[in-house]
């Protein structure tokens, strides 16, 4: 900028800074590789492993909402990270790893610029036959 501008925050000294990151490092000593690997072998549990699994972020194939979302997107036959951010009531990070799992899954297809994704499968075999069962089970009872 050629004229400065003024802003209000709190003023963090180099050396305030490099306290904080020695107090974390201290505290996560063997949890944080010193060094960023990047070879295959270090993907898994690499910095960003590690960084997303003390954020909470790692949860994981199941999340407990996929069946869910999978039910979302079959009923509605379209898929979209707002889409399911709408109907789950999520965060934008959550249903992107929701569309995610369900593309790994082969529920929905893959991304075509900023169209819906469509819907090719109901994905799982297994959970389609424990689908069926459930309900010719039902209709038992009818």
């Amino acid at each position: 900028m050629s004229k400065p501008r003024r802003i209000q925050a709190p003023y963090i000294s180099e050396e305030e800074v490099k306290k904080v990151v020695a107090h974390v490092a201290r505290q996560a000593e063997g949890q944080i590789a010193n060094e960023i690997d990047f070879s295959e072998k270090g993907q898994a549990g690499g910095p960003d492993a590690i960084f997303a699994s003390m954020a909470g972020a790692d949860e994981g194939d199941d999340d407990e909402l996929y069946p869910e979302a999978k039910k979302t997107v079959v009923e509605a036959g379209k898929a979209s990270t707002s889409y399911l951010q709408r109907k789950l009531g999520v965060g934008y990070a959550r249903a992107a790893r929701l569309m995610d799992i369900l593309e790994e899954r082969g529920v929905i297809g893959p991304a075509d610029g900023a169209k819906p994704r469509e819907v090719i499968g109901a994905g799982n075999a297994d959970e389609l036959v424990k689908e069926a069962e459930a309900l010719e089970g039902e209709g038992d009872r009818i």
